[in-house]
């Protein structure tokens, strides 16, 4: 109950949308697309479509449930995923000590629960660890399964290298064992099932080609990747500083660390499963290269550790039954972290738990709003909003860009992403390929370049806005819908239903410099988190920039009396009692703004600023 509290979750992968219409394109066509049509920067050009397979699955699903069934389907394969993990668990523990540790590997694979061909990597990946771990590989009726199963592997998801790997890693210790000890009992059946699986790699429309294909998404975040790749969340390296603020990171560590404790013990006694042992390096070396690869490590380690381990849960008695009711409660209320929105909130994840697509991050209103005003011609989109735009509008129109970054002509995507912050370039981009409408996410890149200087521009008019994106048509052409206004006495339209939304919508204002609007639709935010220190602090500065000294030092006096120790409220305070002329209760905030962090360059160099006028 607690993990489906996680994995039932809106959308807010970008991806999707575009795996399904693909999905949908090869079942109407009957063959998969190897030349591009999918997208304005990339059209012509050759595409290898790897994920043909998983994509069909979406096409059904979606099919059948629309944006819901394909979420329906992510569960299911996940659900199999860690079942099949715990099963594996539980072979040497406790059904809690299982469970314990199934939780663990699924906090840390938390940032996974999307919609992504990855899936089934992982759903194989922990499959083929249970039955190599249960000796399932020596009838030719166990290798076809293992066949079938690489197969399906291969025409899904880049990562099926990982099948054969794992099946090295047993034949490898058991060549070692043969050549030490002359034992042929393993060795025979474990190059039958290497070459079994060999073959199921090959058994795809490319060939070796796909074996190339895999080792791109190994390299797709070196140091010699593009710009554009490296700032790409999930593919920044597993230690960074953006990684080690999430949740998912830490119980990684957790996980990493009691491996650590697990392994080295056991290996003194000489008691480690040396295959087992390979896989879960392997898959800890490959964790290592990446945010998105952390998965790997936890569905593998879970069962190591279970087996190396005591079990420290296996109590008897009174105790057992009152581990087991405390160990319950601590991971059932550990749901409410995601039920309640304060993970998405404190991950910076847009989204919520429920299902379908999530209204924070995509403009579900836009397709409707397309249709009724009958707009034709080509977008120029956030790259993340590409897919829901090819979703909705193909096949009479696509998006210039979406997420498929290996499908582009070399420098093409970076020119593109570079053009809006280069007034001539992104005239010329706006030249080459006619663009007539502007679909921009609040959160985007492009938003922060675009957005500012947008609504001065006579040019483009905003049309269509919600708490995701916002759509502005060219001028010159016709019709025409009413623009959206901006200006100081307009109502807020749009008004926040939770601090999500309102926090989204505060990109928009804040970038448009729509000043007045962004405090109102902070204002109303803050009846939603009544015990947040941002908001409050963000409303205040922009009483400030907006001349409301005396609503900012109201606004500050507040959030002072609640977080007495709050350094912004401090030193906003003294600011305003500097500007009113009383240096003496200036000087004392600065102060107690000192005694809070005596580091606080700042507050110092103002402290001799307030000191040098009372003297005068």
């Amino acid at each position: 109950m607690a993990i489906g509290a996680f994995l039932i979750n809106q959308s807010d992968d970008y991806d999707v949308w575009w795996h399904v219409v693909i999905g949908k394109n090869i079942l109407s066509d009957l063959s998969i697309p190897t030349v591009d049509q999918f997208a304005r920067a990339s059209l012509g050009r050759p595409y290898h479509d790897s994920h043909w397979l998983f994509q069909i699955m979406l096409a059904v699903s979606d099919r059948f449930g629309g944006m819901v069934g394909v979420e329906a389907f992510m569960v299911a394969i996940w659900t199999a995923t860690l079942a099949f993990c715990r099963k594996a668990a539980s072979q040497w523990s406790s059904p809690l000590t299982s469970d314990v540790l199934l939780f663990l590997a699924a906090m840390a694979s938390v940032e996974r629960f999307i919609p992504r061909p990855e899936i089934i990597s992982f759903l194989m990946i922990s499959l083929f660890y249970l039955l190599l771990q249960k000796g399932k590989y020596k009838t030719w009726p166990e290798m076809t399964i293992f066949a079938a199963l690489q197969a399906i592997w291969a025409n899904s998801h880049g990562l099926f290298v990982f099948g054969p790997v794992m099946a090295g890693c047993y034949l490898l210790v058991a060549v070692v064992r043969f050549v030490k000890n002359k034992e042929e009992k393993e060795i025979f059946s474990l190059s039958r099932l290497m070459l079994v699986l060999l073959a199921g790699t090959l058994a795809t429309p490319f060939g070796l080609n796909g074996w190339r294909y895999a080792l791109l998404l190994f390299t797709e975040a070196t140091s010699s990747s593009s710009v554009i790749l490296k700032s790409v969340g999930e593919l920044r390296p597993t230690f960074c500083s953006a990684a080690m603020s999430t949740t998912a990171f830490w119980f990684y560590v957790v996980l990493l660390v009691v491996a650590i404790i697990a392994i080295i013990p056991a290996a003194l006694r000489k008691s480690v499963p040396l295959e087992r042992l390979l896989i879960v390096c392997v898959m800890g070396a490959a964790s290592l290269t990446g945010r998105r690869n952390v998965v790997l490590f936890a569905l593998v380690a879970a069962p190591l550790i279970s087996e190396l381990l005591p079990d420290f849960f296996s109590l008897k008695g009174k105790c057992a039954r009152i581990t087991t009711v405390a160990t319950t409660i601590v991971i059932l209320a550990w749901s409410w972290y995601p039920l309640s929105g304060r993970f998405y909130l404190a991950n910076s994840i847009p989204s919520q738990f429920g299902w379908g697509a999530s209204p924070l991050f995509f403009p579900l209103g836009l397709p409707t709003f397309l249709e009724r005003i009958n707009f034709k011609g080509q977008v120029f989109n956030s790259n993340a909003l590409g897919g829901f735009y090819l979703y909705h509008r193909y096949p009479n129109q696509i998006p210039l860009t979406d997420g498929r970054w290996e499908v582009y002509e070399n420098g093409k995507l970076e020119s593109i992403w570079e053009a809006p912050h280069n007034k001539l370039k992104w005239r010329q981009l706006i030249e080459a390929y006619d663009i007539r409408g502007l679909l921009i996410g609040h959160a985007s890149p492009e938003a922060k370049a675009l957005l500012p200087f947008l609504p001065t521009d006579s040019g483009w008019r905003l049309v269509y806005l919600d708490y995701a994106a916002s759509f502005w048509l060219r001028t010159d052409v016709a019709p025409l819908p009413p623009a959206i206004s901006l200006s100081a006495g307009t109502s807020l339209a749009l008004q926040p239903l939770g601090v999500e939304n309102g926090l989204m919508m505060n990109h928009f204002f804040e970038l448009t410099g729509s000043k007045e609007l962004q405090l109102r639709n902070l204002q109303q935010t803050l009846a939603f988190a009544r015990d947040s220190e941002s908001i409050p602090e963000r409303i205040g500065t922009i009483e400030i920039e907006s001349g409301k000294m005396a609503e900012a030092e109201y606004t500050f006096k507040e959030l002072n009396q609640r977080y007495p120790k709050n350094i912004i409220a401090l030193k906003n305070l003294a600011f305003l009692a500097y500007q009113r002329g009383d240096t003496k209760n200036a000087e004392l905030l600065l102060r107690h703004v000192l005694s809070i962090n005596p580091n606080d360059k700042e507050s110092r160099k103002n402290l001799l600023l307030v000191g040098h006028r009372s003297i005068k």
